[in-house]
This record gives C-alpha cells, structure tokens and sequence, in this order.
C-alpha cells in the first residue's frame, strides 16, 4: 500500500489536466515541459498506474487519471481556500456553498431555511442540487457537496463519516383537491377510507407512522401510490388522484400557492428534518449560524 507521494507532483499532474496539455501548464508553472513531463511519469511511477494516454500530439486521462483529477480538485481547491484565510480578515472573505436538497422536502420550508444563506455576504455563490438523500451523501462526501438537507436520520451503515444535527420537526396532516374538503372534513379522519391516499416510499418512517395510526383507528385506506418526491406527491394531490400528507408548518404556503385544501391532522405523526455537514467543515461558523437559525425558525 502507497502511504505517500510527492505532492509537487500531483499539482503538476493537476495543472496539466485542468489546461491540457504538457506545454500549456508548463507556462503557468514556470517549468520546461522536459521537467513537468519527467515529474508526472514519477508520479506514475509511485503509483504503478498510468495517469495519461498519449492522443496524437495530445493527451488524454486513463480512467484512473479522472479518478485523480477529481480528488485533486477537492485538495487543491481546499487549499486554495485556507490559503486565501490568511490573507486579511477571514469574516469578510466570501466563497461558493453547494446544498445538497432531498427532493422529499417541501421546497417551501427549504427556502425559509436558505433565506440566511443568501443574504449572508460571506457567501459569494449558493448553489442548490435537488436530488435522493443516499446520492446526496455520497457526493459530500467526496467534497462535491458543503451541506446536505434532508428528511430521514442518519444511517448508520454509510462508509463514510458525516455529521447529522435535527433542525426541526413538523406535525403532518393531509391536504387534497379543494372540492374535497367538505365531504371529507365532515367526519375526518374516518372519512380517509373513502378516497384514495399518496404517501411518501414504503420504506420512509413517515408511511409507517400513518400506516400505525391508521391501524391503531381501525381506519383501512385506499393508496394511489408511494411517491418520494415531495412535489410530484403534491402536484398529484392537486389533481384529484389522492390526498397527500404535508407538514402542517407550511399549511399556509401549501393552501395557497398548490390550491388543495387542508382536511385534518395526523395525529403525533411528525417529520423531522436534518442538516449533514461533513466532518471538515463542522465548525465552520456559516454551518453552525445556520443549524441554529434553522433549529429556531
């Protein structure tokens, strides 16, 4: 097993994969190709593998050398960033966040929590990936991500480490098409058996919870569907295909910006929403300001 390189020549491999060719990143290295050439074939060498196929007068990444570019991207990006905190007063210095967002989270109550984030003047640029919460995780992990929000806790079996702080919880009632509301409202919630329902996946803690209430009232419904899209379950609900469990926390926003109804509460059913942040950055204070804003909200 390798347990270390030059890492000169990393960032001489990386410089030639950001600009192509040996000769363009020489110029910005201030080296001879001869140097950089011979410092890269080094590297190959350390790690027994080939970083570049050879294309004409070009070159081209093995596989192995996009594997490595992307973590050389992580480190040197990384680095460039702590370089840049000793360099004046580090509370005025901005920078690029990127949210990961299940998309099992009602976007209504997510722009409540990133309002902060963007109007702080440390963040230059906010960039938000709508996505499951597994993919979402996995691309924290390797860095492609600052911060993820999502909806279920976290599992235990993941191969990385990463850090998981409840923000917030919600009771969930059902909403549907608004010409349901009266008929349904009348003698809620036995009433549920009478139309169809679109709950979240069969595996959310979510659905098991209805599923537990519904059985303790003896209650049997009809599913349409399991959906883990949070606006899809919603636009669904919109057209009369079923009602659909939200969190009564934003019962407003959906009344009135989804035109559906709200029917009635689910009893001591709530979803609780997480923050992750990965193990480098947790007491980065723009990920702290923002776990207590959100805790609070």
């Amino acid at each position: 097993m390798i347990t270390n390189i030059n890492y000169n020549h990393l960032y001489y491999f990386w410089q030639v994969s950001r600009h192509g060719s040996i000769a363009a990143a020489s110029k910005v290295l201030h080296l001879t190709p001869q140097t950089v050439s011979a410092q890269i074939t080094s590297l190959e060498q350390r790690l027994g593998k080939s970083l570049f196929l050879r294309e004409g007068r070009g070159l081209r990444l093995t596989e192995f050398g996009q594997i490595t570019q992307q973590y050389a991207d992580d480190m040197f990006t990384i680095a460039n960033e702590w370089l840049e905190t000793t360099q004046g007063d580090i509370s005025a210095l901005s920078r690029t966040l990127k949210v990961g967002i299940s998309d099992a989270l009602p976007k209504s109550l997510v722009s409540k929590w990133l309002a902060p984030l963007i109007e702080n003047e440390r963040i230059a640029n906010l960039h938000c990936i709508d996505g499951q919460q597994a993919e979402l995780l996995a691309q924290m992990a390797t860095h492609k991500l600052d911060l993820v929000l999502a909806d279920k806790p976290l599992d235990s079996s993941l191969p990385f480490k990463v850090f998981c702080h409840e923000i917030g919880k919600s009771q969930l009632g059902f909403f549907g098409a608004k010409d349901w509301q009266y008929k349904l409202q009348s003698n809620y919630p036995r009433t549920l058996s009478e139309v169809p329902v679109v709950l979240p996946a069969k595996s959310s803690p979510v659905t098991s919870a209805i599923h537990y209430w519904l059985d303790e009232l003896g209650i049997e419904i009809s599913i349409a569907g399991h959906v883990d899209d949070s606006a899809l379950m919603v636009a669904l609900g919109q057209q009369g295909f079923g009602l659909f469990p939200a969190p009564l926390s934003v019962k407003d926003e959906i009344e009135r910006n989804r035109d559906v109804s709200f029917i009635g509460p689910i009893d001591n059913v709530y979803q609780h929403y997480y923050a992750f942040t990965p193990d480098r950055l947790i007491k980065d204070s723009i990920y702290s300001e923002f776990v207590r804003y959100a805790q609070s909200a």
